[in-house]
């Protein structure tokens, strides 16, 4: 069972190859999900051979399983002062790097993966997913698309590509990346909830509600994201009272998400529920004037500073919200 005491002395003998078995039998666990135990292992190999590379980069894997992402940097270091070419170290420190926040370093140690094995698509999927938390969604579109280049049948990459489509709207192709993802996994939540999102922007409200009702079944408790689309495609197919309770639990979340009191003030309007309707638009329209003024004293401070392109972008915000 997980946590079980592991007694690592002369079970498998000493010598030579000790490493080698104390390193598979760590890997073994490390792939039954048993981190903990599985660094047992990994330290009685290194005890036997201090500088044994697969001992390192596997104990550098568990490490990040367990959320100690620094640590996995420092084994993942250890193991390339030793042989600089180990592709899993490089992938795997970027992968600690990623969850650190620190994506151009993460984009750095993948370039060094990618000059070990141009063809290795974890290697271009991770590199993807960093440019595209930097907002450069076009940059990880093309490494996605190199990813399933090399590996037709990868699910991240086509849950990854589906998703710098969107943010870049082009609907029509993100919603094929997304049907393309769950054709190989139908239990992938993420994709169904983006794929809702996608029909949700090309008006198709109906399966946009299917999509997310099944994502929904899949994960009983969804995220303020889920429930504000589910809220938005059920208002614009007249099911306001389904929305109000969506909607509701997205306010509760997020108090500051104006668009949610829009939908939430129309649908009870729609309902003839006037009082309720004239309160949500009023919360609706407090959040908006502050942040209406703020974008537009940030953009009138941006233009004084000659920052024309970040002013225009503010000035653009602001106008979004006028829109509204």
């Amino acid at each position: 069972m997980p946590g079980e005491t592991i007694d690592t002395s002369g079970e498998f003998g000493t010598g030579q190859d000790s490493a080698e078995v104390f390193t598979a039998e760590g890997i073994r666990l490390s792939r039954q999900g048993r981190f903990r135990d599985a660094l047992r292992w990994f330290s009685r190999a290194l005890q036997e051979k201090p500088e044994y590379p697969p001992a390192l980069v596997a104990k550098g894997f568990a490490l990040g399983k367990m959320g100690k992402y620094e640590e996995e940097i420092e084994t993942c270091d250890r193991a390339l002062a030793l042989d600089p070419s180990l592709l899993d170290a490089w992938i795997a420190r970027g992968f600690a790097l990623g969850k650190l926040s620190r994506f151009p370093e993460k984009i750095a140690c993948l370039d060094r993966a990618l000059e070990i094995d141009p063809n290795c698509s974890r290697a271009w999927n991770a590199r993807g997913h960093a440019f595209g938390e930097l907002g450069a969604y076009a940059e990880e579109v093309a490494c996605s698309e190199k990813a399933l280049s090399i590996r037709p049948r990868y699910l991240n990459a086509w849950v990854n590509l589906g998703y710098a489509l969107l943010k870049l709207k082009h609907y029509r192709e993100a919603r094929i990346a997304f049907v393309r993802a769950l054709q190989i996994y139908p239990g992938h939540t993420a994709a169904w909830t983006n794929l809702g999102i996608t029909h949700c922007h090309l008006g198709e409200y109906t399966l946009a509600i299917s999509c997310l009702r099944e994502a929904e079944r899949l994960r009983p408790h969804a995220g303020s994201r889920a429930l504000y689309w589910k809220g938005l495609a059920l208002s614009q197919t007249g099911h306001h009272a389904e929305a109000i309770p969506c909607l509701e639990k997205v306010v509760d979340g997020e108090p500051r998400l104006a668009e949610a009191w829009i939908l939430l003030s129309n649908s009870h309007f729609l309902l003839g529920h006037m009082e309720d309707s004239v309160r949500c638009f009023m919360v609706a329209y407090g959040i908006d004037k502050k942040d209406l003024r703020d974008c537009v004293v940030r953009g009138v401070t941006l233009l004084r500073e000659g920052r024309r392109e970040d002013a225009m972008q503010c000035l653009s915000q602001a106008i979004g919200i006028l829109r509204r």
